[in-house]
């Protein structure tokens, strides 16, 4: 019995998702629990544990009294998130080089080249899991959990572009190739070098997200034209 919950609560949350991801379900469209169990052919326990689930993964937002509703696209939000994140990044990188020991600094570089020599992920999903591992262990390495936790926060909320961000080949081999590289610069100690390698990443990855979010906007409004 459990098992059958576990498996319908599982194939809830994928084919919500999917409907979010490929924007069948449109910024900002209320997600109705019972519609949605009617088109699964499951009771509401499974959707609204999926639908939950999907809030932890920043693609849906539940509003008190009103419901649950799909993560809105907003250019101006997404920029600002990008700055914190930006500062916060940064920040820790600073503190990291000046203040971490060189061990510390060695078996960081060590064990994520190890991972980044491995197969890559082909799943996107996992390698938005990797990439965000990856920013949120060099934060770590700063000692300050407080830093941690507005990074983690941020995460959560720009995970869904942070997909789109990695949809393309070409943008997921640069992301893991620099990765790699900024490696190089924190095991060396080299704060200017880091720092400016750092800044080129996300300042790209920021720039990306925000005409992706405007193509996705497009796109959507068009469809509804058509």
């Amino acid at each position: 019995m459990a098992g059958e919950k576990a498996n319908a609560v599982e194939l809830a949350y994928e084919q919500i998702r999917d409907r979010v991801i490929s924007f069948r379900t449109k910024p900002g469209e209320r997600l109705n629990e019972s519609e949605l169990a009617a088109a699964l052919a499951m009771s509401r326990a499974p959707i609204r544990e999926a639908l939950n689930r999907l809030i932890a993964d920043g693609l849906v937002h539940f509003e008190a009294k009103r419901g649950f509703f799909c993560r809105r696209l907003s250019i101006s939000e997404m920029t600002d998130l990008y700055a914190v994140r930006r500062d916060l990044e940064l920040g820790a990188l600073t503190a990291t080089l000046e203040t971490a020991p060189q061990d510390a600094l060695d078996d960081f570089a060590a064990a994520w080249r190890a991972v980044l020599s491995g197969e890559r992920p082909s799943d996107l999903d996992l390698l938005v899991t990797q990439d965000e591992d990856f920013h949120l262990a060099l934060a770590a390495l700063a000692g300050n959990p407080a830093r941690l936790d507005f990074l983690r926060n941020i995460n959560a909320r720009i995970r869904f572009v942070r997909r789109l961000n990695l949809e393309t080949d070409q943008r997921r081999g640069s992301t893991l190739d620099e990765h790699a590289r900024l490696l190089d610069h924190i095991a060396a100690r080299d704060t200017a070098a880091a720092r400016a390698l750092l800044e080129k990443h996300l300042d790209r990855s920021a720039d990306e997200v925000r005409l992706q979010v405007q193509t996705a906007i497009a796109r959507i409004y068009a469809e509804d034209v058509a």
